[in-house]
């Protein structure tokens, strides 16, 4: 997989974090490509889970959650449906990995996944 990295200034980097509060995408990165239309379910799938490991390994240990619990109410809804639902299949591919320090807890009547963060 390949990175691309832009160095901006703070007022630029401030520009487009509004831009991208206003489109409604998680990143600046997802923001890019949904302006190049390169946006798809898939990619911004990838990056929900790429946030969501990043806010788990900040959780204190023991501490239970569902994937939307790691995101505020306003950044979930901002991803579209079929995004925040492959994430969540992917999420737990990669808890059920076992490299995470994250398992699998239990499934709430709603079909929501459960997870802790191992000790």
């Amino acid at each position: 997989m390949k990175v691309i990295k832009t160095i901006i200034d703070d007022e630029t980097y401030a520009s487009l974090a509004r831009k991208r509060k206003r489109a409604g995408v998680p990143s600046i990165s997802a923001l890019f490509l949904r302006n190049c239309n390169e946006l798809t379910d898939e990619k911004e799938a990838g990056e929900i889970v790429r946030q969501a490991m990043k806010a788990a390994a900040k959780m204190d240990p023991g501490s239970e959650f569902k994937l939307q619990d790691l995101f505020t109410t306003r950044h979930w809804e901002g991803f579209s449906k079929g995004a925040r639902l492959r994430g969540g299949r992917m999420f737990k591919a990669e808890v059920d990995g076992a490299r995470a320090g994250i398992r699998t807890v239990r499934k709430s009547s709603s079909n929501h996944q459960f997870y802790v963060r191992a000790a």
